[in-house]
């Protein structure tokens, strides 16, 4: 399992050609007249990931809504029925780059067994790993420089971290009694785990992307250093 998890964080998608944008070649009706839902669906996700490209690329105060409608290949009309502006935009842009990272990241999640320590070892490795692609990281840089200017759920609450924090809350109610574990509070405990990823992330990740090998040993560390205190030392 450990070679196959390695095989999966290391995997770099962010190099091969988005397939949504090869569908805006297509998006566009032939004919005049309201797009089919076929049409309509492959647009906005055209939108998305082209609005993506662009906002990375050129930054949030310097990519306008009429250069992402000419790039996609729509009038700027069809881009404005979709997106009131740029903040409206850019957080279902996040949205949805975030929502594809998690679906790679959690394909081995069905296969973990159901001892706690290796749930929490694997659930952190993937979140150091992921967290310092360049992809990643660009779209972390894209959220703070549009913080203010969307809903701030998204802009301020960036890779989810207080769903994060319910989702490894939940791993350690369901699975701690399963290793001897009756947590009173796992989301307290969670919050910990988080503020720990969180804090090495700050230091380490400023100096580029994380190994699988680093990440686990370092997600090892803390998990070990949370659930058996200064045992671990």
């Amino acid at each position: 399992m450990r070679g196959q998890f390695e095989e999966l964080v290391l995997t770099d998608t962010s190099a091969a050609p988005s397939p949504k944008i090869k569908k805006a070649a297509t998006a566009r009706p032939t004919k005049r007249g309201r797009p089919s839902h076929e049409q309509s669906a492959a647009i906005s996700e055209a939108i998305l990931a082209v609005a993506a490209e662009l906002f990375i690329k050129d930054g949030f105060d310097n990519t306008s809504m009429e250069a992402i409608a000419n790039a996609v290949g729509i009038p700027k009309t069809t881009l404005y029925k979709r997106y009131s502006d740029k903040a409206a935009l850019v957080n279902d842009v996040i949205i949805d780059q975030v929502a594809s990272w998690s679906q790679v990241a959690s394909r081995q999640d069905s296969r973990l067994p159901n001892d706690l320590k290796k749930r929490l070892v694997h659930h952190t490795t993937t979140i150091l790993v992921w967290s310092t692609k360049p992809d990643v990281r660009a779209v972390m840089r894209l959220a703070l420089n549009a913080a203010g200017r969307g809903p701030q759920d998204v802009l301020t609450d960036f890779f989810g971290y207080t769903d994060m924090i319910a989702f490894m809350g939940n791993e350690i109610a369901v699975y701690g009694p399963a290793s001897g574990i009756n947590a009173r509070d796992p989301e307290r405990i969670a919050h910990a785990i988080m503020a720990m990823i969180s804090g090495w992330l700050n230091i380490r990740g400023m100096s580029g992307p994380v190994s699988a090998k680093e990440a686990r040993s370092q997600a090892e560390f803390m998990i070990n250093l949370l659930m058996g205190g200064v045992d671990a030392w």
